[in-house]
């Protein structure tokens, strides 16, 4: 057994924060947002999950970009109310590492990995077509 605490890792001995292997393997939630003037996001995310089933609940954590403002998903749903939880499978892993990028806001990852969207039913973000 060990025992680190969160935001001390390196003083502890670790090079990586060990909190990030806590649950493994992680599924990645490639979250689809868009901002006020239908700009497309997309970002992959480790920390998410299926919260509850009654109401239906998926979570993600954003956390904070280098500079401490906020990621363009978090922005975008904060502004929204609306995201698609897409996942990543293993055929789209190098697609999915170009959409881990920072680009510049309303610069579209789904673009620049080569991927397509296609409408939802009942939200303005796009979902992913491919499989």
């Amino acid at each position: 057994m060990i025992f680190y605490e969160p935001g001390h890792h390196k003083d502890q001995g670790f090079r990586h924060d060990p909190f990030k292997a806590v649950v493994s393997p992680r599924p990645i939630g490639w979250i689809s947002t868009v901002d006020t003037e239908g700009r497309t996001n997309l970002a992959p995310y480790s920390f998410f999950n299926a919260m509850s089933f009654l109401p239906p609940v998926v979570v993600f954590g954003t956390g904070t970009k280098s500079d401490g403002s906020p990621k363009d998903s978090q922005r975008n749903v904060e502004a929204t109310g609306e995201f698609v939880c897409n996942i990543v499978s293993e055929a789209l892993k190098e697609q999915m590492n170009k959409t881990a990028v920072h680009l510049p806001h309303g610069e579209d990852e789904m673009s620049l990995a080569g991927l397509e969207g296609a409408a939802c039913t009942k939200v303005r973000s796009a979902r992913l077509c491919e499989p």
